[in-house]
């Protein structure tokens, strides 16, 4: 197993009301009663075994009949890099092969592990304002919560010093999030959003 660390900034879009149930009681609170997500990671540093990962950008859509841990789950990845070895140590990271927590628990919940392609990845980081897209597969627009009296943003965060995919986010709402797969299709807004730093490592 490769030893690796991947550091950034990571965007969270998924079909939860604001806050999202799975951060409190393990379950969706989703109209739909399921889960579904667009997540993205923008390296901003890393490597494994030698290969620089830094400047990369992976998304990965997500898709489960009920909650994470009841399984039967689809996940499809899109990585975008400028070389081969940079799309194999990621596609290996992603799949659940080398390690951590994250990868390993979200794979062993799919009915196979994650396709992983290579895409070009349309990113805007702008805090809660956020928004990315990969053609021909979906988008995720982010805004901020904003009181329904005033309009005035609401400024909400979710701290989870244990957390493995983020520990300290940035609530937000989205104004759209939209996936088209073969094992996957959802269109909804107004739903759950965070903006977060990562720090990943296998050891």
């Amino acid at each position: 197993m490769a030893d690796w660390r991947i550091t950034g900034t990571y965007l969270e879009a998924c079909n939860c009301e604001p806050g999202c149930g799975c951060n409190f009681v393990g379950a969706p609170n989703s109209p739909e009663g399921n889960c579904e997500a667009l997540l993205l990671h923008s390296i901003g540093e890393g490597s494994s075994e030698g290969v620089e990962l830094g400047g990369a950008t992976v998304v990965w859509a997500l898709w489960w009949p009920g909650a994470i841990h009841e399984g039967s789950g689809h996940g499809h990845v899109f990585v975008d890099c400028e070389t081969d070895e940079q799309f194999d140590a990621l596609s290996r990271i992603w799949r659940g092969e080398e390690g951590y927590a994250f990868f390993e628990i979200f794979n062993s919940t799919f009915d196979e592990p994650s396709t992983v392609d290579r895409s070009a990845v349309d990113l805007t980081l702008d805090g809660k304002n956020s928004r990315y897209s990969i053609e021909g597969v979906g988008e995720a627009v982010l805004a901020p919560l904003r009181s329904p009296v005033g309009g005035e943003e609401n400024d909400v965060r979710i701290v989870k010093p244990g957390g493995f995919i983020w520990k300290d986010g940035a609530i937000g709402t989205s104004e759209r999030l939209r996936v088209e797969l073969p094992e996957m299709s959802f269109d909804v807004s107004g739903r759950h959003t965070v903006f977060a730093d990562f720090d990943y490592a296998n050891s």
